[in-house]
């Protein structure tokens, strides 16, 4: 059986090399706008990557150093119980303008012959 490894390698650059010349060549915008919006967007995505990166660098060392604790983890535990408990209940505000959402109930804009007076 032959290497073709290469000839994948190499089919692949050129039909990605196709692709960039083709994509800037029918780009509406001009060649300075497209480079500044690229700088833009990568200036945005590593600030967006650098973030991540030093939050999860402090939740990783704030973990290690205080471990996991019985405490904590019933803490967690009892919050997300009270959270899906919640999901389930009706809202306690009655005076929400559009507490009728699903059309169902009183609310006039959900009864047949209604028009807006906008």
């Amino acid at each position: 059986m032959q290497d073709t490894k290469g000839k994948v390698i190499l089919s692949l650059l050129a039909g990605a090399t196709a692709g960039i010349v083709a994509g800037l060549l029918l780009a509406p915008e001009t060649g300075d706008e497209t480079r500044s919006g690229l700088k833009k967007s990568a200036s945005k995505f590593g600030g967006d990557l650098n973030k991540l990166l030093k939050d999860g660098l402090d939740r990783f060392s704030s973990a290690k150093a205080t471990g996991p604790t019985a405490d904590r983890q019933q803490a967690d535990r009892s919050a997300a119980d009270s959270l899906l408990s919640s999901i389930g209940q009706p809202s306690a505000s009655s005076d929400d303008a559009d507490s009728d959402y699903d059309g169902i109930g009183s609310d006039g804009r959900h009864f047949p012959g209604y028009t807006s007076h906008s």
